[in-house]
């Protein structure tokens, strides 16, 4: 029995505690929510470390390139380097992966969903990887992390604008993580609100994390496209009350309970017994088949849907679709034409 545990920075209420069998071995797995509490969240790891074959690490800052430039999340490495020698994940990988053939899926499926669509992006350079593809589709993307990190007044236009941002505003980040430097801008902390609420309205489709869309409410989401992760049934008829028409969950839901990309590829590291970066492409095409993936698209509101009536399955792609997902080049070998 292998014992997997998922440490999240995020809420109590999603806690679960389950067994079942993946990719032919028999799992315990635990998710344990610290509600945004580090040091909790460290304690946790510390005493899970021995205990458990793999960790993810639920709702923290992936490490991520924009550009040619990486970025090393300091606070992510102190709870990897805490886990000692038990793999640890943040779903990184995979969650690189399942954006990506999400996005391509729906373009395809959806009828060219995306083209010239006016895409908001509320951490373009976390998503980096995910608006290079959207740029495939449309030149029309905004990005609001000056705002939301800095206090800025205006959004970014292109990727070559973020790429810039990611590289200038780095060392400043690093030096003040926590954001203390920067109560001087707040006197135009509600213009700035005023200025993503406007964002938000006049934006196709917006690019965001649960937690983020829970800032806004109908007056914003109403008849919008969000890509997000993690969509469980209570997030699913919250977004409903907020209008949203379609939601492109990016993420994989194996279980009957609702769990994060980063605990279920801690669950494939323990199977495999080696960590990501040692996974290899032939590796992933075994997993992918064993797992039987289906990007999710969601209609939460009845009647406002184009395809089918709550949920979407798209399976199998295309070869043709499959080769423009560089990591799973391989699996247009093995997909019916």
């Amino acid at each position: 029995m292998k014992k997997v545990a998922s440490i999240s920075l995020g809420p109590f209420s999603l806690d679960c505690n389950f067994s079942t069998n993946f990719l032919g071995h028999d799992f315990e797995v635990v998710r344990i929510g610290t509600d945004n509490d580090f040091k909790a969240a460290k304690k946790l790891v510390a005493e899970w470390r021995d205990e458990a074959d793999a960790i993810g690490l639920g709702l923290v800052h992936d490490h991520y390139w924009v550009g040619t430039h990486y970025f090393h999340q300091r606070d992510t490495g102190k709870l990897e380097k805490l886990a000692g020698d038990t793999l640890v994940s943040t779903g990184a990988r995979l969650r690189r992966i399942v954006q990506e053939w999400s996005l391509r899926s729906a373009q395809h499926e959806l009828g060219n969903f995306f083209n010239n669509a006016k895409v908001l992006f509320l951490s373009g350079t976390t998503d980096y990887r995910l608006a290079s593809v959207m740029a495939e589709f449309t030149e029309n993307l905004s990005f609001a992390d000056p705002v939301l990190q800095f206090g800025a007044p205006g959004l970014l236009h292109s990727l070559k604008a973020l790429e810039r941002y990611a590289a200038g505003s780095d060392p400043v980040r690093r030096f003040d993580p926590e954001g203390r430097l920067l109560p001087s801008l707040a006197p135009a902390k509600l213009l700035n609100k005023a200025l993503l609420k406007k964002a938000v309205r006049d934006a196709d489709v917006i690019v965001a994390s649960y937690h983020q869309l829970e800032r806004y409410g109908p007056e914003e989401l109403d008849g919008k496209v969000v890509l997000t992760s993690t969509i469980s049934p209570d997030r699913q008829e919250a977004l409903k009350e907020r209008g949203v028409r379609v939601v492109i969950d990016c993420s994989i839901q194996l279980f009957e309970q609702t769990v994060g990309l980063n605990l279920i590829e801690a669950m494939i590291l323990a199977a495999l017994g080696k960590p990501a970066e040692e996974i290899a492409h032939d590796d992933y095409l075994e997993i992918f088949t064993d797992l039987d993936l289906k990007p999710r698209i969601l209609y939460p509101i009845e009647g406002k849907k184009q395809i089918n009536r709550f949920a979407f399955v798209i399976h199998p792609l295309s070869q043709k679709y499959l080769t423009n997902l560089k990591p799973l080049e391989i699996l247009s070998k093995v997909s019916p034409p």
